[in-house]
C-alpha cells in the first residue's frame, strides 16, 4: 500500500509538470503517457484539482492560473527543476564574491544555494532551513539562519521573531522567490500571508533585489502582493518565457537576466 502511494505521488508530480509545460493536456494523452486507466488518471486529476495544482476539465486538465494554495517544497521541486537549476547557476554568477546576500525560501533559492561554493567569500542569510543545510554542506563559513516560527510547508521560518531579526540587518543583494509575476500590474505576489511580510522586510533592508522565476510564474496569479516592479532591481528567468512577456519585461525599470 505504501509503495502504491509513493508511485501515485510521483505520477501526480509529473502530471503537474506536464500541464505546466503544455498549458493543457487531454485524458487520453495522460493515460498513454503513464500507462494507466482513465479511472486512475481521473482520481489523480480530482486530487490535484482539489489541491489547486491543476484545473480539471471534462477531457483532461489545464493550468490553474489562480494560485490560492501553497504546496510543499518537495512537491514544487518536481516542477521545472531544470529551469530552476539554470536560474540558480546564473544568479550566483551575478555576485562578485564578497557581498552580504539574503536567500529567500523556495525551490529556486535552493537551486541557487546549491552553487554557493562558487562564491564562498559571500556572507549569506536565509529564513530557509533547506538553504542553510545546503550552505553548511558546502562548508560556507559565513552564513546566518534567521529563526522564528517554523513553517513546514516550505521549510522556513516566519513570524515576529524573523521580522525583528530582519529589521536589524542589511543586505547588498536579496534573491527572492514568488508564486506569480503580473507583468500587466507590474508586481510580484505569493500565496502565504505570513511569509509575505518576510519578503517585504527583506526588500526594505536590501540594496539590490532580484526575483528568480521560471516561465510558469508569468502565467499564474497569487493573493498576496509583496512588491512592485519599481522596488525590484531585476528578474532572473529563462528563455522559455514567451517573446511578448520578454518584450514587456525589457520595457520596465528592471534588469532582465535570461538563463
Amino acid at each position: 500500500m505504501s509503495q502504491n502511494f509513493e508511485f501515485a505521488a510521483v505520477r501526480r508530480k509529473k502530471i503537474v509538470d506536464l500541464v505546466q509545460e503544455r498549458g493543457a493536456i487531454g485524458m487520453r494523452d495522460l493515460c498513454d503517457q503513464f500507462g494507466m486507466s482513465e479511472a486512475t488518471i481521473r482520481r489523480d486529476l480530482k486530487e490535484l484539482d482539489a489541491r489547486g495544482l491543476v484545473a480539471r476539465t471534462h477531457g483532461g486538465a489545464t493550468i490553474n492560473s489562480n494560485v490560492m494554495v501553497d504546496v510543499s517544497n518537495e512537491e514544487r521541486k518536481a516542477v521545472g527543476a531544470a529551469e530552476k537549476q539554470r536560474i540558480g547557476a546564473t544568479a550566483i554568477e551575478l555576485l562578485a564574491g564578497n557581498e552580504v546576500v539574503f536567500l529567500d525560501a523556495g525551490t529556486t533559492a535552493l537551486a541557487m544555494a546549491a552553487h554557493a561554493h562558487k562564491r564562498p567569500g559571500c556572507t549569506y542569510a536565509t529564513t530557509s532551513l533547506g538553504v542553510a543545510n545546503l550552505l553548511q554542506s558546502q562548508r560556507i563559513q559565513h552564513f546566518y539562519l534567521i529563526g522564528g516560527a517554523y513553517r513546514p510547508l516550505n521549510d522556513s521560518f516566519a513570524g515576529i521573531l524573523a521580522v525583528t531579526a530582519l529589521r536589524s540587518l542589511s543586505f547588498d543583494w536579496a534573491f527572492l522567490c514568488c508564486s506569480a509575476i503580473d507583468v500587466g500590474r507590474r508586481s510580484i505576489s505569493i500565496v502565504d500571508e505570513s511569509y509575505s511580510q518576510i519578503q517585504k522586510e527583506a526588500i526594505a533592508v536590501s540594496r539590490k533585489i532580484f526575483v528568480m522565476a521560471d516561465h510558469r510564474k508569468f502565467k499564474a496569479t497569487a493573493f498576496m502582493r509583496t512588491a512592485s516592479f519599481d522596488e525590484i532591481y531585476g528578474v532572473i528567468t529563462t528563455t522559455e518565457v514567451d517573446g511578448e512577456t520578454i518584450a514587456q519585461l525589457r520595457n520596465t525599470c528592471m534588469e532582465l537576466v535570461l538563463a
